[in-house]
C-alpha cells in the first residue's frame, strides 16, 4: 500500500529572522496563504487517504501540527526528541511505517518544498509506484531538469533506461553528486543528462531499511529497537534513549551518494526548495521590474527587490 511521510523537522535557519527554532518556516505561509506544512498536506492527500498520511517531525512542534492539520490523527505523528539531521529522521519514519505495514511504499515528502504543477508531482510519483511493482529494489527520484547552475541541490546523472510505463522512461542512476562547486554546475548543465534532485522519493520501507543496515548498521541497530518498542508502553522511554544517541548525518551523504540502486523520473514539477531568500524570491518573481513585496509594502524606484514584511501593523517603505 502506497503511504506518503511528510518530513517537517527542519528550523530553516536561511530563512532567519522570518524562520526560527520556535517557529520553522515550516509552520508559516511564505507563499500564499496556507503554511508549507498545510500545502503539503493537502497536495499529498490528493494521492492517498489520510488514514495514510505521517508526519515526522521534532516533538517541539506537536502542539502547532496538531492545531495546522486538524485532520492528521496525533497517531500519525513521528515525533523526534532531539535533532539528529535527516538520515535519522528518515530511518526513523521508515522504520515505524515498516512495523505498521511491511510491504509499505513510503513518499518520502518535505514540508519546505513549493511544487507549481501538483498533476503532474502526483502522476509521477503513481508511475514511481508502478516502477517499484516490478523494480523493487530501487529508490526512485522524482527529478527536476535544472534551469541554471545551482551549487544548492544535489544532482542526479541519469544513465541507461531502467523501464517504461504509461510511455515514460524510468532511468537508472549513474551517481549521486550533493551540492556541486559552481564549476562542476555549469558542467551538469551543459551534460543534458544531469538533474536536480528534488528528494520527493518513493521506495518500498523494507528495501531503504535494508541499505541503512549496510551503510549506516549502528543508526540501524538503533532503529530496529525503537521500532520494536514502537506501540508498546516502552515506546517513549526507548525513543528517548536512542534516537538522540543517533549519527546526525545527511541521508544525501549516508545513502544516496553510496547505493547504486538509484533510479529518476524527469518531471516538470515547477519545483524549488524553499531553502533560502533567492528561492522565495524565484518563486514570487512576476513583476517586470522585479520587484517582489509581501505585506505592507510601499516600493519606488526599486528594482530586483524581495521585500518581505510579516508585520501587519507596520508599512515598510523602499525608495
Amino acid at each position: 500500500m502506497l503511504y506518503a511521510v511528510i518530513v517537517a523537522g527542519g528550523q530553516g535557519t536561511r530563512l532567519w529572522p522570518a524562520s526560527r527554532r520556535d517557529n520553522p518556516k515550516q509552520i508559516k505561509p511564505f507563499v500564499g496563504g496556507r503554511t508549507m506544512l498545510q500545502k503539503t498536506y493537502e497536495r499529498v492527500s490528493k494521492i492517498v487517504p489520510p488514514n495514510n498520511i505521517w508526519v515526522a517531525t521534532n516533538v517541539a512542534y506537536r502542539d502547532e501540527f496538531c492545531q495546522q492539520l486538524p485532520g492528521l490523527s496525533p497517531e500519525r505523528l513521528i515525533l523526534e526528541p532531539a535533532k539528529r539531521n535527516t538520515a535519522a529522521a528518515v530511518g526513523l519514519a521508515a522504520a515505524v511505517l515498516a512495523k505498521h505495514d511491511p510491504e509499505a511504499i513510503m513518499i518520502n515528502a518535505w514540508a519546505d518544498h513549493f511544487i507549481r504543477f501538483e498533476d503532474e508531482y502526483k502522476n509521477k510519483i503513481l508511475l514511481a509506484e508502478k516502477v517499484l511493482r516490478t523494480h523493487p529494489d530501487y529508490l526512485i527520484d522524482i527529478v527536476a531538469e535544472p534551469e541554471y547552475p545551482a551549487t544548492g541541490f544535489g544532482y542526479l546523472e541519469a544513465g541507461g533506461e531502467l523501464t517504461t510505463i504509461d510511455g515514460v522512461k524510468a532511468y537508472k542512476a549513474v551517481r549521486f553528486i550533493e551540492k556541486p562547486n559552481l564549476k562542476m554546475a555549469q558542467e551538469y548543465l551543459a551534460a543534458g543528462n544531469f538533474y536536480w534532485n528534488t528528494a520527493i522519493f518513493v521506495w518500498k520501507v523494507k528495501t531503504l531499511l535494508t541499505l541503512y543496515e549496510r551503510y549506516l548498521p549502528q543508526m540501524y541497530t538503533g532503529l530496529m529497537k525503537i521500532q520494536a518498542a514502537w506501540g508498546t508502553d516502552k515506546q517513549e522511554q526507548v525513543l528517548n534513549e536512542i534516537f538522540p544517541t543517533l549519527e546526525a548525518i545527511s541521508i544525501d551523504y549516508a545513502i544516496f551518494e553510496k547505493t547504486d540502486k538509484l533510479a529518476l523520473i524527469p518531471a516538470e514539477l515547477g519545483w524549488r526548495d524553499v531553502g533560502s531568500w533567492q528561492a522565495i524570491y524565484d518563486i514570487l518573481t512576476e513583476a517586470k521590474d522585479g520587484v517582489v513585496q509581501k505585506g505592507r509594502v510601499m516600493a519606488v524606484d526599486a528594482k530586483d527587490t524581495l521585500i518581505f514584511n510579516e508585520n501587519e501593523g507596520k508599512l515598510v517603505a523602499v525608495v
